[in-house]
């Protein structure tokens, strides 16, 4: 079971797992001649670079509108999004943000500072001054860490940055393979030059891409290098989707061109499959799979499967699902199956006509997920229908339209519905005013009259 994230950087919650601490101060024992003080030195800048290398995906991942979280655990860190939907290129900047945000902010600095008077003068002082400790191992400790870790993230090793790179411009197979190879030079590298920690990780790294290659063979989908996400550490809401709560998104793994029977998978992992499918369009794979599964199929999944196989109950299943787990599906692709048939606003108005009203939340969490999902034009027009079936709050939808029309491009329509917001109450000039998806009605003329009225 998956423990709560311990606190939130910029919106991106971070968990630190104790083993982190416990390998971290494993390897900081090779300094233990100078102290248990530069031990515990070594451990703080290992928590230190690896959470900004980490913030270096987090934050990519924001700049391309994807929430995420971040667990630091036993070997490292990892950066838990649903990226999935990204191109190509985007992909891989978030890939490498991590190792360059981490030089640009740590190393580059510590390298200047070690190079100065004041540094030299620090390392006279602790080496020769009867090694009170100063500022000297800390800067020494960050600037080690942060060009040597980034150089072996951006080798071509699974699950490094430079893996999943390789991933991206060739495939999985050739990642794994590549990995491997890599891992053993590096391996070898490492043992003879007195570094056996990363010797003995290199080669943990090469045996599990091993294992997903035997795996595969045999049709079966491996993860060897997964990580739970927090409990309850979905995509953190915007400030004007707090009433909503939060969708717990999950990632969706690759899928295999031979997905394996339910005799050789549990239920979770024929899931996975089988969304993992329906985001590579493979219908029938999927179909296949979410039979299997039976009764125990998601409902979201069963919904979704059902629409991209033309299955004239598909409508009836989504209002179902949406009923019956209001927060939404546990990833993006049952939204984008939904845009991508034209569908949204058919299921949301199924939604909120209901006569019980119990289809409301389930509406509204349609349109945050589509927004979630860059479906900005979707979003908008299922926020419409979610405005005219009266929601408690009228402002705070009108206002979410118009979010969503304003990163569409379309200004005109986000005006409109920034007009209503005001009309119906909304009053927020710090929201307003830092809210990223309004950057293009801010660059409007008409943005004086429009803040005068929304403040």
């Amino acid at each position: 079971m998956s423990a709560k994230p311990h606190f939130s950087i910029a919106g991106i919650p971070v968990r630190i797992e104790p083993i982190f601490l416990v390998i971290s101060g494993l390897w900081g024992l090779q300094w233990l001649d100078y102290g248990l003080d530069i031990v515990l030195v070594w451990m703080a800048c290992s928590l230190v670079s690896i959470l900004v290398h980490e913030l270096g995906h987090g934050f990519a991942l924001k700049a391309f509108g994807r929430p995420s979280v971040i667990v630091l655990h036993g070997f490292g860190g990892v950066t838990i999004s649903q990226r999935q939907s990204l191109s190509r290129a985007r992909s891989i900047i978030v890939s490498v943000a991590g190792s360059l945000t981490a030089m640009a902010l740590l190393w580059l600095p510590a390298r200047a500072w070690l190079g100065s008077d004041t540094g030299n003068q620090q390392a006279l002082d602790y080496f020769y001054g009867g090694q009170q400790l100063n500022l000297w191992f800390p800067i020494y400790f960050l600037a080690f860490q942060n060009l040597w870790w980034s150089v072996f993230n951006l080798l071509p090793i699974r699950p490094m940055d430079g893996g999943n790179v390789t991933a991206e411009l060739f495939g999985i197979d050739l990642a794994r393979r590549l990995s491997i190879a890599t891992a053993i030079v590096g391996s070898i590298w490492l043992f003879t030059h007195d570094q056996s920690y990363g010797g003995f990780f290199a080669l943990f790294l090469a045996f599990n891409n091993f294992q997903e290659i035997r795996a595969a063979r045999v049709g079966a989908d491996l993860d060897a290098f997964g990580v739970e996400a927090p409990e309850g550490s979905g995509p953190p809401p915007k400030g004007r989707r707090r009433n909503r709560g939060r969708a717990k998104l999950s990632a969706v793994g690759p899928s295999t061109s031979a997905p394996p029977t339910m005799g050789t998978q549990d239920p979770a992992r024929v899931s996975q499959l089988a969304w993992a499918a329906l985001r590579d369009g493979d219908a029938a794979t999927a179909k296949r799979l979410t039979s299997g599964l039976g009764p125990a199929a998601d409902p979201y999944l069963r919904a979704s499967t059902a629409l991209a196989t033309g299955d004239p109950k598909a409508f009836e299943l989504f209002e179902d699902a949406y009923v019956q787990e209001p927060n939404g599906p546990p990833n993006l692709v049952a939204t984008e199956v939904l845009a991508r048939a034209g569908a949204a606003t058919v299921v949301a108005r199924r939604l909120v006509e209901r006569p019980d009203g119990k289809g409301r939340d389930g509406a509204g969490s349609l349109q945050t997920h589509l927004h979630y999902a860059n479906r900005y034009a979707e979003a908008a027009a299922v926020g419409e229908v979610v405005y005219a079936g009266n929601p408690p709050s009228q402002a705070q939808t009108a206002f979410e339209v118009a979010c969503s029309w304003a990163k569409a491009g379309s200004v005109d329509h986000a005006a409109t519905w920034l007009e209503r917001a005001a009309d119906a109450g909304f009053r927020a000039p710090s929201v307003v005013d830092g809210e990223p998806d309004l950057a293009t009605v801010r660059a409007d003329p008409r943005w004086p009259l429009l803040r005068a009225r929304l403040t």
